[in-house]
């Protein structure tokens, strides 16, 4: 039988943990955990960095959808418009821009010789100013600066009823103002021709306008857009930056004053150029070179199918260059070598990336298909 001897597994002792083990095995926890920490916090400061860059590259895009958009509708004239009784002398010529004035005038037309109707920057679809903005007011561009972003003005004629034009039409400006609203306001360049008592063209000029109504010649539309410097909140900290903004004529009509005429649309960007393209020849409407709007005021006029051309007219197509800028946090990152990134401006000049931000150059070409059609 089998004796159970006590002695003969000697008693297991336990043992705890030394202060110094304590501390050693505090002390690798607490690098473990603050390796966590540090790699969470790197990882979420580098998606936010990827969001910045992706909303900057998001903005740029925007910028050239809008403007882009207005551009090919620059110099438009709706061809399907009826001429009116006083202005029967214009029948045939209602693509143009501008409308052709009737012959002794009519109380319709557009242009006005007698009172310099419209100043030079509504007297072709498109204009331009460089290193300014655009007054409002006066319809002329200021001096230039160098450092500051261009103005573009875009001119078009719309027959939109005001429905048609708050919806899927191109009757309200930039600003969402009417132009042609059937009581007062808009611009004075209409009031004439908005009337539409009756539906259709009439022996004689119409005197009420009614909104559900296509206007009885159409009326003239244009936005001018450039930037603005703005304030922006970001992470719960103030940014400078710059915003698309615009103006329109039917908020602010040329010889109005007003201070707020230009409204922002979209914030986060650093420059906005233009450049030109003006063809020379008849024998090619493709542009010859691309110009700033200052080179094209000065090119001379050119006859082309037995017709005197100015330069703006002879604007087949625009650049556009936008400069995009990230806020609100270090997005900028050096390349392999160590160097600070570069990047080009508007001008093709490299320069370095700013301390924290990050700016994208976005380049695109859109044609003046308006400008196509009228003389070939």
């Amino acid at each position: 039988m089998y004796k159970f001897d006590r002695h003969t597994h000697p008693r297991q002792h336990q043992r705890g943990l030394t202060i110094i083990e304590l501390l050693v095995a505090m002390t690798i926890s607490l690098v473990i955990v603050i390796a966590a920490a540090y790699m969470y916090l790197a990882s979420r400061e580098s998606q936010r960095a990827i969001d910045r860059n992706s909303s900057s590259r998001e903005t740029s895009a925007y910028v050239m959808q809008m403007i882009g958009r207005e551009i090919m509708n620059a110099g438009f004239y709706p061809a399907i418009a009826l001429p009116v009784a006083p202005d029967a002398t214009q029948q045939g010529m209602y693509d143009t821009y501008p409308p052709l004035p009737a012959d002794p005038r009519a109380i319709t037309d557009w242009q006005n010789p007698l009172t310099g109707w419209p100043p030079t920057a509504f007297q072709t679809g498109i204009y331009g100013c460089d290193g300014g903005k655009f007054d409002v007011q006066t319809s002329t561009c200021p001096a230039v600066t160098a450092t500051s972003a261009d103005t573009i003005v875009i001119n078009y004629f719309t027959s939109d009823t005001k429905a048609m034009g708050a919806y899927t039409g191109r009757r309200m400006d930039c600003t969402g103002a009417d132009v042609a609203p059937s009581g007062s306001g808009g611009d004075p360049s209409n009031a004439e021709r908005k009337k539409n008592a009756g539906g259709a063209p009439p022996a004689t000029p119409h005197t009420t306008g009614v909104d559900n109504l296509p206007p009885q010649l159409p009326v003239f539309v244009s936005n001018r857009f450039t930037l603005s410097a703005v304030k922006i909140s970001v992470d719960q900290q103030d940014v400078n930056t710059q915003s698309l903004v615009c103006s329109g004529n039917g908020k602010s009509p040329h010889g109005k004053a007003d201070t707020t005429a230009y409204q922002p649309i979209i914030s986060g960007l650093d420059d906005l150029q233009f450049s030109y393209g003006v063809y020379s020849t008849d024998s090619t409407l493709m542009p010859s070179r691309y110009y700033t709007a200052t080179e094209v005021n000065a090119l001379p006029s050119v006859t082309v199918n037995g017709l005197s051309l100015g330069a703006w007219q002879r604007v087949t197509a625009v650049r556009v260059c936008v400069l995009s800028r990230t806020a609100g946090g270090n997005t900028r990152i050096s390349d392999k070598t160590g160097s600070p990134r570069t990047y080009l401006d508007c001008s093709d000049t490299a320069k370095n990336q700013p301390a924290g931000d990050t700016i994208t150059r976005s380049v695109e070409v859109f044609g003046m298909r308006n400008n196509l059609k009228q003389y070939y």
